[in-house]
């Protein structure tokens, strides 16, 4: 492997459709949502065998950084960068890479998601190894996006142009990007997926430190000029107000508006590794193993009555749930809280979370 290839875990807050398990204090990525390790555990298991633990970094907000220590002893401390507030992927990526930059101006970085399901590691690895080799060979910024399974309305869409022959392999095609699509509406999302040319946006990102910088310099200056501040004071004792002043005043962008939609030099690698963004309790059910009756059950075993219901999920925190006659029912217990809804209406728990901030009820959120 290349001696100048790096990983960054991205593992900020969120998760607010998966409440209330998903707290402003446990968000989803500190969660035993798959297993018995936590979903940015998983991650970093999953990036062990392709980078070494000296190259693999982690971004987070301040208020995590004490969790992620103890979730991942493994994880070298002066790896972790943190953020003194939430401002999107663009500044994240950029923080990262920037830090990265300071260290080894030839790394070649990608970015990983510390909240989502991968089914077939192996062939995440796979790709991963050939985005960051084309990343290192040219100038291009790498997306990695995700051969969609059904016409999804809530991810964007990548659409692929020519291929490149001289980068693709037997097994992988690498594309030119022929524009970004925002999340379509169902008829739209059909049509995506019977064209065969689009992809799921999964913000999986390759790229050198060089050419990330040179495509914020050009298409964010202000974004530039802010990193170029932290950039000049790294290893010095001003270090942490720079960045805390940097953040006060940068925007809320995403790396796809900020960057991806703008640069030229963009190509994009299908993957097909049994990807999921675990964005709501719907695909929770649908991604995890059901019982006889269509159910799934977690951490209530032994303590649920079921009495002709099917089709849901239902997770508890010790206590007994007694269910009769549901279907296609979310039911979520945790000590303070319980969540019920029909499957159809998982996205719209984010609606619950600003109902509870309308309210000031902060110890629910």
């Amino acid at each position: 492997m290349n001696e100048h290839f790096y990983a960054v875990i991205l593992a900020g807050g969120g998760g607010t459709r998966l409440w209330p398990k998903s707290r402003k204090k446990t968000p989803k990525h500190l969660l035993k949502l798959y297993g018995k390790r936590t979903m940015v555990q998983q991650t970093y298991d999953r990036i062990k065998p392709l980078i070494p633990k000296e190259r693999i970094y982690l971004i987070t907000l301040e208020n995590y950084v004490k969790d992620i220590k103890e979730q991942l002893p493994g994880l070298l401390e002066e790896n972790i960068i943190a953020e003194p507030m939430s401002k999107n992927t663009a500044l994240a990526m950029g923080l990262a890479s920037t830090v990265i930059r300071k260290i080894d101006p030839m790394a070649v970085v990608v970015n990983l998601a510390a909240d989502q399901l991968i089914e077939d590691e192996e062939a995440f690895c796979n790709t991963i190894e050939l985005a960051l080799g084309v990343a290192a060979a040219d100038n291009h910024l790498v997306s990695i996006g995700i051969k969609p399974t059904f016409a999804h309305t809530g991810l964007g869409y990548i659409k692929t142009g020519q291929a490149l022959k001289d980068y693709s392999t037997a097994k992988h095609f690498v594309y030119k990007c022929d524009g970004f699509k925002e999340k379509p509406d169902i008829e739209t999302a059909q049509t995506f997926l019977n064209s065969g040319k689009y992809l799921w946006n999964a913000n999986l990102y390759c790229w050198s430190v060089e050419a990330l910088a040179n495509a914020i310099a050009k298409h964010a200056p202000g974004l530039n000029r802010g990193l170029e501040q932290i950039f000049q004071s790294l290893d010095t004792k001003e270090s942490k107000g720079v960045t805390q002043k940097v953040y006060e005043d940068a925007e809320n962008v995403q790396i796809d508006v900020a960057v991806s939609e703008r640069v030229n030099n963009l190509v994009v690698i299908p993957g097909d590794f049994g990807w999921n963004d675990v964005g709501d309790w719907k695909v929770i059910y649908d991604t995890k193993k059901k019982d006889e009756n269509g159910n799934v059950v977690d951490g209530v075993e032994d303590l649920l009555v079921n009495i002709n219901s099917e089709e849901c999920l239902i997770q508890g925190n010790q206590k007994l749930i007694a269910v009769i006659g549901l279907k296609d029912i979310i039911v979520v217990d945790t000590k303070d809280a319980i969540l019920i809804c029909h499957k159809d209406k998982t996205q719209d728990v984010k609606k619950v979370i600003e109902k509870l901030k309308e309210e000031k009820m902060e110890e629910y959120l």
